[in-house]
């Protein structure tokens, strides 16, 4: 019976092990929201949130009311660019690349809004 237990003991830390040493080499899961009001030019972001509800509901807090557009990603960058006719959204792995994404979409004149990165990406 004692060997049954010790058993299961061993087993429930060598999990709880594993997952902290997976968090420690970029397993975690962390996500990053952009809320964006495209006739203002107003923005929120959040990062390293645990969920994307949460990613979201910051960036959407941090925003305003008016905001219409939350993008989420996980583990990575977000880049919104702008003219004064249009906007477009993308994402990275990296600023740069999230950037250069967004404003190719978006055309001549736009410029990066904003942008956000998760730590893990």
């Amino acid at each position: 019976m004692r060997t049954v237990a010790a058993a299961g003991v061993l087993l429930v830390l060598s999990a709880v092990a594993v997952d902290a040493g997976a968090a420690r080499h970029g397993k975690r899961q962390l996500w990053g929201a952009i809320a964006y009001d495209s006739k203002t030019g107003a923005y929120g972001y959040a990062v390293d949130q645990k969920t994307k509800r949460e990613a979201e509901s910051a960036a959407f807090a941090q925003c305003g009311s008016n905001c219409d557009l939350v993008k989420s990603f996980r583990d990575a960058c977000g880049a919104i660019a702008e003219n004064p006719k249009r906007f477009a959204w993308d994402t990275g792995a990296s600023r740069e690349i999230a950037e250069a994404k967004a404003l190719k979409k978006c055309g001549d004149a736009c410029t990066i809004k904003v942008w956000a990165c998760t730590s893990e990406k």
